[in-house]
């Protein structure tokens, strides 16, 4: 049986004290993309990519929180330029997951 590596996580808290766990799943990666995010647009369009790429994180467990709290979470946090940093290296952790090679084994058959 494959054993399931778990992704991180970061957890960060709004101004109530409530906390949010942020995540990329394969849904939310997907679901960031349709939107039109792109790591290589980052330093195109920072403030919409930066939008995006922040969302992105809370769809996996706080996919109902609306827009306007998400800004006000990020308008709080004392260190952005640290937090983005993890969430990109979280993102790219989860793409590359997705696309690695693993140990099924199969051929084709066409």
């Amino acid at each position: 049986m494959l054993k399931e590596r778990r992704m991180k996580q970061i957890t960060v808290s709004d101004e109530y004290g409530n906390k949010y766990r942020l995540e990329y799943t394969k849904n939310s990666i997907v679901r960031m993309e349709k939107a039109g995010f792109s790591l290589e647009k980052l330093s195109e369009s920072p403030v919409t990519q930066t939008t995006l790429l922040v969302q992105g994180a809370f769809v996996a467990h706080h996919a109902n929180t609306k827009p306007d709290t998400i800004d006000k979470i990020y308008a709080s946090l004392k260190n952005k330029e640290g937090f983005l940093k993890k969430l990109i290296e979280m993102y790219t952790e989860h793409s590359d997951k997705l696309v690695e090679e693993g140990n099924a084994d199969w051929e084709a058959n066409w």
